[in-house]
């Protein structure tokens, strides 16, 4: 039985490695052809989804976080898991996980502002963050 729930950890975390991958591509697409809100977008999946890579790594089967009376699932789920799994045993530092929550900060209130707007500059400099963790993560799962 061991083996058989190695083999899937080790599918979750290459399927999140191969969607981080898709979603960086869709994210320089986005941005080649100035469309900043899908790339904003896409570039908080993919890092979402590398944070989820390496949950899966470090022996996360399921995207859920216990609650007082129900399981939270989804991305708050996800967002406690990076918190107590990642950044507090020390396995990313200090300023991955706040990247990550300024990413998804970003990206939640500009939901709920039409007026916004993301700057080139700025996702540019996003993208790149979101590559370098890329290539980190797959550095520390060796996929």
């Amino acid at each position: 039985m061991k083996f058989s729930m190695e083999k899937n950890q080790k599918f979750l975390v290459e399927w999140a490695l191969y969607k981080a991958e898709e979603y960086l591509g869709s994210a320089k697409d986005n941005l080649e052809k100035s469309r900043f809100f899908p790339c904003a977008e896409d570039v908080f999946k993919a890092v979402e989804t590398l944070l989820e890579a390496l949950l899966y790594y470090y022996g996360v089967k399921r995207i859920e976080y216990p609650g007082s009376t129900k399981k939270f699932k989804g991305r708050l789920a996800l967002q406690f898991l990076v918190r107590d799994i990642l950044l507090l045993r020390g396995r990313i530092d200090r300023n991955i996980y706040d990247r990550y929550l300024a990413l998804a900060t970003e990206l939640h209130f500009a939901s709920y502002r039409p007026s916004k707007t993301f700057e080139k500059s700025e996702l540019e400099e996003h993208l790149k963050f979101a590559e370098d963790l890329f290539f980190k993560v797959k550095s520390i799962v060796k996929v």
